[in-house]
């Protein structure tokens, strides 16, 4: 299975390790002025989608799915996905919080989760909105963890 490596918030750019994590306040200002976060809320992403209702046999959408996508694991443990232009509106960008929507969606992770023909090559901890603590990727693993291990991408040298 895949965890991520590489690039990650671990260090200066991180908040601190929690249980959960709120969107920064400076994103959230951002958030304000683009009309992102408006009349009080996040809109949700319309393709924000639960992992497992992606799934399609052994895949994560069909062999052809190719995506490097932006994902939370929402209070509940929930692995929500969905396209980062999902809303299409006025080409706004949807952002993390939009995964969820609301007043203040709170996580306990999030990344991108990088699918290379259908399979899970890899999640990471890239959220500029919750900057989450490279010590919440063990949350991570945990969740991607109860995933079927046939929609991950092998490792080359594995059967």
């Amino acid at each position: 299975m895949g965890s991520g490596a590489g690039r990650n918030y671990g260090g200066g750019g991180s908040q601190p390790y929690a249980p959960s994590y709120h969107v920064e306040s400076h994103m959230h200002d951002l958030d304000i002025a683009r009309g992102i976060y408006h009349d009080g809320h996040y809109d949700k992403n319309p393709t924000a989608k639960n992992i497992i209702d992606m799934i399609h046999g052994n895949y994560i959408g069909d062999k052809r799915t190719n995506a490097d996508m932006p994902y939370v694991i929402d209070l509940k443990g929930n692995i929500i996905l969905g396209k980062r232009n999902g809303n299409g509106r006025d080409g706004v960008p949807t952002p993390h919080p939009t995964l969820i929507g609301g007043k203040d969606p709170q996580v306990q992770m999030a990344g991108i989760v990088h699918i290379q023909g259908g399979k899970i090559a890899s999640y990471d901890n890239q959220s500029g909105h919750y900057k989450p603590n490279i010590k919440s990727m063990g949350v991570a693993d945990e969740a991607f963890g109860k995933l079927p291990s046939t929609v991950f991408k092998k490792k080359k040298g594995t059967s």
